[in-house]
């Protein structure tokens, strides 16, 4: 189904919440930002179900940090549900435990039986929000799924809201349900989308997406991990 920079060369979403009381920063080192409670929810049964697939596969979390290139001390901060990583930082999480992205934000065990269905009703997808987006995981109870469909409010509105610009395995598609927004990538010009306009793109370009004028572009966002697991 996530997650630039102005001069940017490099890594998207994803991925900061709301939690009562407390802040959180995204992977990328972006500053705090409040978490609600749903959200605060979200990020213990990440804590869990990472610390559960680290153990159960015998990985420490320096095996796991070579593993999927998130660092040891991030890892260590997601375990213990001070950290809302953006959406690059949870795929290859995803693939140093040899999961897909989904099934972190899952406490039960996913199958995989035969005539699959996967219902989310409006409002009801997996939340996650970073400084630059807010993402709903759509279907997120059906495991081992080809891409990962993610509704998504565009919060950014400029590329100097971002680090760098975002890079990992896969290709994406995108298909604008509200809003004005342009695509940044590495390789092309900026590509201005409006409502009813879709786009695709590899994944490995760098690329962001940012909302144009005063209101936040809603998209669905599908996304695939290609990525060979180790």
């Amino acid at each position: 189904m996530q997650d630039s920079a102005a001069s940017a060369t490099n890594s998207k979403a994803s991925r900061a919440g709301r939690i009562k009381g407390k802040k959180a920063k995204s992977a990328e080192g972006g500053a705090p930002t409040a978490l609600a409670t749903n959200d605060q929810t979200i990020l213990s049964v990440l804590a869990r179900k990472v610390r559960s697939l680290r153990t159960a596969a015998g990985l420490t979390l320096q095996q796991l940090a070579a593993r999927s290139g998130v660092s040891q001390s991030a890892l260590s901060k997601i375990e213990n549900g001070q950290l809302s990583p953006t959406y690059e930082r949870i795929v290859t999480l995803a693939s140093g435990l040899g999961v897909e992205p989904a099934e972190l934000f899952s406490d039960s065990p996913l199958t995989t039986p035969v005539g699959r269905r996967g219902v989310t009703r409006s409002g009801q997808g997996v939340r996650l929000s970073t400084p630059q987006y807010d993402y709903q995981a759509l279907c997120a109870d059906i495991s081992g799924k080809v891409f990962l469909p993610l509704h998504t409010v565009i919060k950014a509105h400029s590329l100097r809201e971002f680090a760098a610009l975002a890079r990992h395995s896969g290709a994406e598609f995108v298909y604008v349900v509200s809003g004005k927004l342009t695509l940044h990538t590495e390789f092309y010009e900026p590509l201005t989308l409006l409502p009813g306009d879709s786009v695709y793109y590899d994944s490995a370009m760098g690329h962001a997406l940012v909302s144009v004028g005063k209101e936040d572009a809603v998209v669905l966002w599908v996304c695939s991990d290609n990525t060979p697991l180790e």
